[in-house]
């Protein structure tokens, strides 16, 4: 009797022992491999799918990683498994959620089938990638000395490798009155960012649809490698391009009661600004963001008029704008309608410089027709 008692003793015991660990094989995973250190999904859509022979037993998904954690949202046998690359085998779908996690290329989830009435634990095991987002040491941006249609910016840090100019854009901040918005005349927007290099640094060149003096741009950099810090989430910063002196410039040329005037009338025309213009008797930039310089064409049409805007018909008229005013009102006189009947309109120009009396191209250079018709 006691012979007996003692095989049955060691025998459960054995059975004991058999069932601390059999691991269980992983034939594959589909869907996310890698994630970023922080990640919580808003709903209970698998992020991954892991395949095994009876790997649909498993009770429970578990880590040790710090940061890590594993939610079981669907088991499914060999039959239930009936397409894709495992068909015919068992299947488990789970939802990783991250927090703050230790990033790593070898973080261990173990898919673990308790033991019931029998005498073995399955383990399945299989790892994912935990990848660290990039860092910035320092931006550099070139600062042009007159207003931009594109700028290049430059990155230092780490994790931008992969950066491709497909996905890579950019927004101009408008509507923050603590972040400056200038461009040379209308408005703006980002056209393009074009990646010149990726690696140790991130080198690209954001184009826009105007001429830019001051702006701050979010840009957005992505990869399509899922498994570098670009392609596990999209990497965002601000920028802000800007020249080394900021101008005003004649925005539009507008006219208040209509754009055709009749021979001896006296037209009035403004001159609209970017920008108030500075106190006066500053230093020649300010001086220079409140000065225009227009002309009319032809000359011998226009004329001064008594308490309006003293005409050159021999070169460029001067005129300010009063400290604090975005807008400088002319007055003249119409001479003369260049000829035809009664009632005829023909077409005449008025052009405008700032800074640069020696260009024909904006933002110094603007100019716009307007009508002068005949009279009796």
């Amino acid at each position: 009797m006691k012979s007996t008692r003692t095989w049955i003793v060691l025998v459960f015991a054995l059975a004991l022992g058999f069932q601390q660990t059999y691991p269980g094989k992983v034939l594959g995973t589909t869907g996310q491999t890698c994630y970023p250190m922080s990640l919580r999904p808003v709903n209970t859509t698998p992020s991954m799918s892991v395949y095994g022979t009876s790997i649909e037993n498993i009770d429970r998904a578990v880590t040790t990683v710090s940061g890590v954690s594993v939610a079981i949202v669907g088991k499914f046998n060999g039959q239930q498994n009936s397409s894709g690359p495992f068909a015919g085998k068992g299947r488990v779908d789970l939802v990783i959620i991250t927090s703050n996690a230790t990033p790593g290329k070898a973080t261990v989830i173990n898919l673990i089938n308790d033991p019931d009435s029998g005498l073995r634990e399955d383990i399945f095991t299989f790892t994912i990638s935990i990848i660290p987002p990039p860092t910035v040491e320092r931006i550099e941006i070139n600062t042009p000395d007159a207003p931009f249609g594109r700028i290049n910016v430059t990155i230092f840090g780490t994790g931008f490798v992969g950066a491709m100019s497909g996905p890579a854009t950019g927004t101009i901040i408008k509507n923050d009155p603590l972040i400056p918005f200038v461009t040379a005349g209308g408005d703006a927007d980002v056209s393009l960012v074009r990646v010149l290099q990726d690696g140790a640094l991130l080198s690209a060149r954001i184009s826009f649809t105007a001429l830019i003096q001051d702006a701050t741009v979010e840009l957005t950099f992505q990869s399509n490698d899922v498994c570098v810090p670009l392609g596990v989430r999209p990497f965002k910063t601000r920028v802000r391009a800007k020249t080394e002196n900021i101008r005003n410039y004649v925005k539009a040329i507008t006219f208040p009661s209509g754009n055709t005037f009749d021979k001896n009338s006296n037209a009035r025309i403004l001159f609209n600004l970017l920008f108030p213009a500075p106190q006066s008797g500053g230093t020649p930039i300010n001086d220079a963001n409140r000065t225009v310089f227009f002309k009319l064409v032809p000359a011998n049409a226009f004329t001064t008029v008594a308490s309006g805007t003293l005409i050159n018909a021999m070169g460029f008229t001067q005129v300010n704008a009063n400290a604090g005013s975005n807008s400088i009102p002319i007055t003249f006189n119409i001479a003369d309608c260049l000829g035809g009947q009664p009632g005829t309109t023909n077409t005449v120009k008025i052009q405008t410089w700032m800074h640069n009396t020696n260009s024909t191209l904006p933002p110094e250079f603007v100019e716009q027709t307007f009508q002068v018709r005949c009279t009796q």
